[in-house]
């Protein structure tokens, strides 16, 4: 196995996790020009995947790829600071819906414009076609499970 940068190995999943680690470093940058909070952008994530109308702890945790237990830690602290909170699910009273709140709705919709400029960022940096062809083959592996 070939090393990148002379200690790396050069493995579809180091050349991923480094990939993803140089894109959450763009990103990070680009949050830290607003007022998140002090959230982290895993927090930010997790309020972006929240649908307006919410969704339960166990389907939350699956769409955003984390055990419920987990995912209860995140959602305290965002309803700690005001972006999400958490309500009776009108259909079943045992259960709870996690949904966002006003101030969650706008960091959401802030985070996608950063995404959205990190990802213009990164196109012209890379090219067109090579972003978009990156973006395909990523969908094909998802696809493909």
């Amino acid at each position: 196995m070939k090393l990148v940068n002379d200690d790396y190995p050069d493995h579809i999943f180091a050349i991923l996790d480094r990939a993803l680690r140089t894109l959450r470093d763009d990103i990070q940058e680009r949050v830290v020009d607003h007022d998140t909070r002090g959230l982290r952008t895993s927090q930010l994530r997790v309020v972006s995947l929240t649908p307006a109308d919410g969704l339960r702890v166990t389907e939350l945790a699956e769409r955003v790829g984390m055990t419920a237990q987990a995912l209860g830690e995140f959602v305290r602290g965002l309803t700690a600071a005001g972006l999400l909170e958490v309500v009776p699910d009108p259909s079943d009273g045992r259960a709870r819906i996690v949904r966002p709140t006003a101030a969650g709705q706008e960091a959401a919709e802030q985070w996608r414009r950063d995404i959205a400029a990190m990802e213009e960022h990164w196109r012209q940096r890379l090219g067109p076609r090579r972003w978009e062809a990156m973006r395909r083959v990523l969908l094909d592996v998802i696809e493909a499970q």
